[in-house]
């Protein structure tokens, strides 16, 4: 049996301890505290990491979610190496999707060159107008290969498909 770790990363509130909750066997460890400031619905983020694993053809894939907020991007030196690959959540409603882009696959790939991604958008339902064609010039530019998809993180089978891509491109 394969032991592998998936990192989910992204800005605060782009979906990842939801991705991490649907996908999961068991109920996730989770690390949340109150936000400093509540955006809508949403009153806690991360400040360490989420954890919890999935059982896929085989293998058990152990699932991580890296903080989102950058005072807490240390986690990211812990957590990357040995990454089998990143699903990048990003806000569809956020204006700054662009920019949360870069900077995640900046840093991302400062930690480890060759980490491979898949990109999802999430929360295209409630505003924005993102253009997947800008992202994958973004992606481009950090990647060999990032595809993307729009995904919502409450769907088992819709961060599953994005799963499997990732899956997929690292020949696993």
């Amino acid at each position: 049996m394969n032991y592998n770790k998936l990192l989910f990363g992204g800005p605060v509130g782009a979906g990842k301890t939801t991705a991490i909750q649907t996908l999961s066997h068991e109920v996730p460890i989770s690390t949340e505290a109150p936000l400093d400031q509540s955006m809508g619905e949403k009153t806690t983020t991360t400040v360490a990491l989420d954890y919890s694993f999935l059982r896929m053809d085989g293998s058990i894939i152990h699932l991580y979610g890296l903080p989102g907020q950058d005072r807490l991007s240390f986690m990211r030196d812990i957590l990357v190496p040995g990454a089998l690959g990143v699903m990048l959540l990003l806000d569809g409603s956020r204006e700054t999707i662009y920019d949360d882009a870069h900077a995640w696959l900046s840093s991302l790939t400062t930690l480890d060159a060759n980490l491979m991604f898949a990109i999802g958008v999430t929360k295209t339902d409630i505003g924005g107008q993102v253009s997947l064609n800008e992202l994958r010039k973004i992606a481009a530019h950090y990647a060999k290969s990032a595809p993307i998809l729009s995904v919502d993180a409450r769907e088992e089978d819709s961060i599953k498909q994005l799963l499997r891509i990732l899956v997929a491109i690292r020949g696993l």
